[in-house]
């Protein structure tokens, strides 16, 4: 491939790529080893923003992995199986709660979210399905219609009929108005409302995610999940966990479930099990799969041998070199960086998050809230130029590294934000 300049490669992408976004940044990244990536211009930064690479970019056990899977085979027909997938979907039975026992992998993770609900409303014979204001669960037709963001499925025409949604636990801005020492859960006792005047009585699952990711990296208040799993029993209720973004080590362990030993119908899982390669899947109990028919399940890419042996590779990385535990002890010194600038600086209106997924909100008043995007674009591009690189949502600083980061590299990170922040509020 001839080399092209990094004007070159960003008409290209304006011209003909329908993804790209022209009112990014003008970055095009060349080159990515661990946490640290190097653009065209020769420019390193830390990646703070990589959701999928969690084993880092390019390790070198999963490229040896991928290398060797190369001269065996790529794919086959989904239906079938092979040496890697054979391997993979058991040892992901052996890592989920003893309840889930089969395993149905597909290419992404809204492919995944679209059959979990498919599986649900067959094994059921109900078809409504509640998700959650602010929940983000794919861009495919079922996926997208869970959406509880309308600029996530803004004029496509009519969504997927027996969508129900009700309000997520964002404590920080509550749509009750409510505190959480005081709250007692409300949103929890509320779904018997939604039910009472949205449902037609034929609720077959309920669908979360642990945290809402795209949604403004939000995180209910300990002990949420496990009432609402409770709620779900008490109704004969599917409960099933979005784990597409919160699950391999993102939050210091395998699954977000384990915070509170969560026993979900189903899973779904995607992103960082492959860590840049596409592989996703449902966990469910057999019971629920039992349901459809062989061949039902049939798709085209899904469980190939290459990303089932990518798979495989990921979680030897991430158990030999326990990831899970060093993104909790990272994740846990960042937390405590960012809660020191929120104690100095009001404009940090709350600091949140879990293992190696942490948001700062910032606000022009830390009383109406009132959300302050100029700052971040600020932060975001000062902090670029001295060599750390993050996600934003407007108003919200997102970091999202890859697991390995380093201490010594989420140190320098920390010390270039806040810098950032203060040349920001010096301006």
């Amino acid at each position: 491939m001839p080399e092209l300049t990094k004007e070159r490669i960003l008409a290209l992408a304006t011209q003909y790529d329908a993804d790209f976004n022209p009112n990014s940044p003008e970055i095009v990244i060349e080159r990515a080893e661990g946490a640290t990536l190097t653009d065209t211009n020769g420019h390193t930064s830390i990646d703070l923003s990589d959701i999928i690479m969690n084993v880092g970019h390019r390790h070198p056990r999963h490229v040896a992995a991928l290398k060797a899977a190369l001269d065996v085979m790529i794919t086959n027909k989904s239906g079938q199986t092979n040496a890697a997938r054979a391997q993979l979907v058991k040892r992901l039975v052996d890592i989920t709660p003893d309840n889930l026992d089969k395993v149905y992998l597909v290419s992404e993770g809204s492919e995944a979210i679209d059959w979990a609900v498919k599986i649900a409303r067959r094994y059921t014979g109900k078809h409504e399905i509640l998700a959650f204001w602010g929940g983000v669960y794919g861009r495919t037709y079922a996926a997208s219609s869970l959406n509880g963001l309308m600029r996530r499925k803004r004029q496509f025409g009519p969504v997927m009929p027996g969508v129900l949604h009700a309000p997520y636990p964002n404590c920080y801005r509550c749509p009750f108005g409510k505190q959480p020492k005081d709250c007692d859960m409300f949103c929890i006792d509320f779904l018997d409302q939604v039910m009472q005047y949205e449902s037609t009585d034929d609720l077959a699952a309920v669908i979360v995610e642990p945290y809402q990711g795209v949604g403004g990296m939000v995180f209910p208040p300990e002990g949420y999940l496990t009432r609402l799993q409770e709620w779900c029993e008490a109704r004969d209720v599917l409960f099933i966990l979005d784990e597409v973004q919160s699950s391999f080590g993102r939050t210091g362990k395998i699954f977000a479930l384990e915070w509170e030993n969560l026993r979900p119908d189903m899973i779904c899982i995607g992103k960082g099990l492959g860590s840049g390669i596409a592989i996703a899947g449902v966990i469910g109990e057999s019971r629920l799969f039992d349901a459809l028919d062989p061949g039902e399940l049939s798709g085209g890419n899904g469980g190939n041998f290459f990303a089932a042996s990518s798979a495989l590779a990921v979680l030897d990385i991430m158990e030999e070199e326990k990831l899970p535990e060093h993104a909790l002890e990272i994740g846990t010194y960042l937390l405590s960086r960012f809660k020191q600038l929120q104690s100095e600086f009001n404009v940090i209106g709350d600091v949140r998050g879990k293992g190696l997924s942490i948001a700062m909100e910032f606000v022009k008043d830390p009383v109406t809230k009132e959300p302050y995007p100029e700052i971040v674009r600020q932060i975001q591009s000062v902090c670029y130029e001295n060599g750390v690189y993050f996600g934003s949502r407007s108003h919200i600083l997102d970091v999202r590294p890859p697991l390995v980061i380093t201490q010594a590299q989420a140190e320098h990170a920390a010390d270039v934000i806040e810098a950032a922040l203060r040349a920001a509020l010096n301006n």
